[in-house]
């Protein structure tokens, strides 16, 4: 019965990782764009940089799920 939790908790805790590093980024980078008035540009740095926090953050955190699943596979025979 359980054999579904961890899977599904990493998953979960990946997701929102991915929204928090999102969420943070456009919300610096507005803040920034208010302080120093230049209107478009720190929010698309922020999106940016919040993007590629979460790609790298994400793959770390699910790099071992993924070995597992990847070695533990049935179907590769």
């Amino acid at each position: 019965m359980g054999s579904w939790i961890v899977p599904s908790a990493s998953l979960l805790g990946a997701g929102w990782f991915f929204a928090i590093a999102l969420i943070l980024g456009v919300l610096i980078g507005q803040w920034a764009d208010e302080t120093t008035g230049l209107e478009p540009t720190c929010t698309l740095i922020g999106i940016v940089v919040g993007l590629a926090v979460a790609a790298v953050g994400g793959y770390r955190m699910l790099l071992p799920f993924i070995r597992k699943v990847s070695y533990t596979d049935p179907e590769q025979g």
